[in-house]
């Protein structure tokens, strides 16, 4: 069967030169004397440019990697290397994708909310799943966003009125627009 060496993390195949032998020459070998220890030679195929992810392979299959080593270093089938591409080249389909989702479809439902009115002391549980809470008028109106640092801020504690430490005008987003048409 061959195999792909993964370079990094073989000791052996970092310190030795492709296509040399790392211990002895042909000439300093004795007839009828094993082999070298470390010596392979190899050839590395490459990844085509293109966005597919997909490895040139040679028709050869000696001329990717050929050789021996005295132990494993972590050596990768065809098979292997293949499955890992395929599910590389699904993630990057999917990146691509998320970018038309609509702003609907990714938020979170329902959404926390404080009011200006209300005090830290109130709103200081919701701290604990979110990092920061849109703050309303009475019509639901987005008018202030007041997050876990604006708590420095806070001239009476906990006591202080959120529309004293709440950052205003908040930026706000259409639902009906894609994520890529924001980010």
């Amino acid at each position: 069967m061959a195999c792909v060496s993964t370079f990094q993390s073989c000791p052996i195949a970092r310190r030795a030169k492709i296509n040399t032998r790392s211990r002895g020459s042909s000439s300093s070998v004795a007839k009828g004397s094993p082999p070298p220890a470390f010596q392979f030679q190899c050839r590395a195929s490459t990844f085509a440019a293109d966005t597919s992810l997909r490895l040139e392979l040679d028709e050869n299959p000696e001329a990717i990697i050929s050789g021996a080593w005295p132990g494993n270093c972590s050596l990768l089938s065809y098979d292997d290397l293949r499955a890992y591409l395929e599910s590389q080249e699904t993630a990057a389909q999917a990146d691509d994708q998320r970018g038309v989702a609509l702003l609907s479809e990714t938020m979170s439902t329902p959404v926390l909310v404080a009011t200006a009115d209300q005090t830290l002391e109130d709103v200081e549980c919701h701290f604990e799943a979110v990092s920061g809470l849109p703050v309303v008028d009475s019509g639901l109106r987005c008018v202030g966003v007041i997050v876990k640092n604006d708590r420095a801020r806070a001239s009476h504690g906990s006591k202080t009125k959120i529309s004293e430490v709440m950052t205003s005008p908040a930026i706000t987003l259409s639902s009906d627009k894609t994520v890529m048409v924001h980010a």
